[in-house]
Parts: structure tokens; sequence; C-alpha cells
């Protein structure tokens, strides 16, 4: 697997490895006109990377952004990635398939009432629910209300053929799902799209999570086009995840997190991060 970009984010004051960062903190890194040259020309690569992975195809691509767990970036990406593709003039549609947390309508500050599940449902038309013209030659799809079922509206025949319809419409649509190993919601997006990009962020994505994840991925069949490494600096491009294109780098630092994503699904990842009880005995002294 390839790496697509790395991509270095402002201190927000909060250790590396924390998961949590506040909707202020992730609207700050969408992209807009106070955005840094470095950053900017960071995904304008990564475009330019994304666009030689994909084969040509008659129809709008449909690339799907996800991550291995949540809290690694993948909305964010998501967002920028769709806003760079749609300044060079393509036509874009971003959808926020993350039907159980969704992000991307809090991040644009749209409404999410009326969007994907409502035009699954047969609720609302699909052009009812797309909001046109959030940024120049891009559209977005939000949520919509929560569903009960959001891996069964997804595997439908109806979101099928809404993805058909919008690749009639669109250069580029980039899908924000789930995180790959927690649900399957991504998983069975899959069978639909041209590509998969995994967002990775340094000092929070494990090993063993970035493992399951691109297995989950290939079980599917779909293609990955790379990985987008958020949080780097200059060593990690050095001694970072991949070494000649593989995941070569395992970090010996562990992590102590508890999470839940959407109806009634727990997760119990717990590392053991014993820099805490480093700091613990150093103060003691």
């Amino acid at each position: 697997m390839s790496v697509k970009g790395f991509l270095r984010w402002m201190r927000s004051g909060r250790p590396r490895h924390s998961r949590t960062l506040t909707d202020l903190e992730n609207k700050n890194r969408i992209l807009n006109d106070k955005s840094s040259f470095a950053t900017v020309e960071t995904f304008k690569a990564i475009r330019t990377n994304v666009m030689f992975s994909m084969p040509k195809t008659d129809s709008g691509k449909v690339i799907i952004v996800t991550s291995s767990a949540p809290g690694e970036g993948k909305t964010t990406t998501s967002i920028n990635l769709a806003i760079t593709f749609a300044e060079m003039g393509a036509k874009v549609c971003l959808i926020d398939c993350d039907l159980r947390k969704s992000r991307v309508h809090r991040y644009l500050e749209l409404d999410r009432k009326i969007g994907m599940s409502n035009v699954l449902c047969g609720f609302c038309t699909l052009n009812e629910a797309i909001k046109p013209g959030v940024r120049k030659n891009l559209d977005v799809l939000p949520a919509g209300e929560i569903p009960p079922n959001p891996a069964e509206l997804m595997e439908s025949e109806e979101f099928g053929r809404v993805i058909s319809q919008l690749q009639k419409s669109y250069d580029y649509i980039f899908v924000d799902t789930p995180p790959i190993t927690v649900v399957t919601d991504a998983a069975v997006a899959m069978k639909y799209c041209t590509g998969v990009i995994i967002v990775v962020r340094q000092d929070v994505t494990t090993f063993d999570l970035m493992d399951a994840a691109t297995n989950v991925i290939r079980t599917t069949g779909a293609r990955i086009l790379g990985a987008v490494i958020l949080g780097a600096d200059e060593r990690s491009k050095k001694y970072g995840y991949y070494r000649s294109g593989k995941y070569g780098y395992k970090y010996g630092y562990k992590y102590g997190y508890k999470y839940g994503y959407g109806y009634g699904y727990s997760y119990d990842y717990r590392y053991e991060d014993k820099s805490d009880d480093k700091d613990k005995k150093d103060a003691k002294k």
C-alpha cells in the first residue's frame, strides 16, 4: 500500500495520542482562505496521487474514505479532499454515509435533517436531500435522520441506485464512512466504489488496528488507493508507518481508551500506557 500524503497538524495543546478533538478543532482543520500554504499544497499533492491511482472510467469515480477506528481524522480528510478536487474545476459530491455518528454537517454547518437515510427510506428524493453549492463545484449529501438499521440501508438496492445516479452527475463522489473495524457499514458500501483511502493518525493508529482494517477491505475486493497519515512530522516521514510501500513500523507506545459506536455497538480496546506510571513515579520523587 502506498502513502498518498503526510499532513502535519498544528498542535492543539492536548497529548498527541488523544483521540478526542472538539468540533471547533475539527472545523479549524477544514480548508479555507486562512489555511496554511503547506496544508493546501499537501492536499493538492494527495489529489494528484489519488488521481493517478485510479483507472479511467466513463462515469463518476466513487472514493470511500475510512479509518481503522474513531478519532483518526477521516471526516476532515474526506471534506478536504472533496474541496481540493472541486477547486480544480471537477464537479464533486461529498456523501456522509456515517449514518450513526455523522459529522460532515457539523463541520460544514449544514442541516442534517434531510439526507441519505431519508432518500434510502423513500421519504424524499435525491435532489431534495443534496445541499448544492456548499463550496464552488461542491455539493453535499448529509447523513439525514439517524436510522435504526444503517448497515441494512447501505446494503439495499436503493443505495446502489443512488450511487449510480450520482455517478451520472458528478466527476468525483467522496464517501465518508464509519471506521471499518467497528461496524460493517463501510465494507458494505465498498462494492460500489472505485477505490478506498485509509486515514491513519500518528501516535493514535496502532499496527493491529491498521492490519485489521486492510484485511477487511481486501475481503470486499475493493481497490486500496493508499493511506493519508495525519499528524506527521519530519521524523515520522523518515521512520513512519510505511517502508517500501508496506506497513513496516510498529509503535512501542500503548494507549488507554474505550469507546462505543452507535446503536449498542461497544468495543473495548484497552492498551496500557506505561508512560503514565513513569510520570507518577517521577512526581513522587
